[in-house]
């Protein structure tokens, strides 16, 4: 559940300690990230999600990427011996968190089209 902070009725808002749309569900999946680094070199790394929700998902990049930046992600399926991706999709780092071997990226899908296919469902 999520713990108020404080009550804003003068402007009709509510401010959370989680301001994200909806929970996130810890899961591992293989994806691609491609983009362009803080040095505006175009860039293709390979990771794994820690945790993903319909509007996002987070992951750790060996490459530095600034907030803001926009990034195609997809999703690597293997099936025994063979690989297939899936289609990829936009998203836009919203969270930059400095790691000693690589960075801990939070990132928000901009497109509509669910890219997990496991009926992440909204949960707010």
């Amino acid at each position: 559940m999520r713990k108020q902070l404080a009550d804003r009725q003068q402007f009709g808002t509510i401010t959370t300690d989680d301001r994200r749309r909806e929970d996130r569900m810890p899961l591992a999946l293989a994806i691609e990230v491609c983009g362009f680094d803080c040095s505006l070199r175009f860039f293709t790394e390979r990771t794994e999600t820690s945790n993903v929700s319909d509007s996002g998902c987070q992951f750790r990049l060996r490459m530095e990427v600034a907030k803001e930046a926009v990034v195609a992600i997809r999703v690597i399926h293997q099936n025994g011996g063979e690989e297939f991706s899936s289609k990829s999709a936009l998203f836009r780092i919203v969270r930059v968190l400095p790691e000693s071997q690589a960075i801990l990226a939070g990132a928000q899908k901009l497109q509509p089209h669910s890219l997990w296919n496991l009926g992440v469902a909204r949960l707010n």
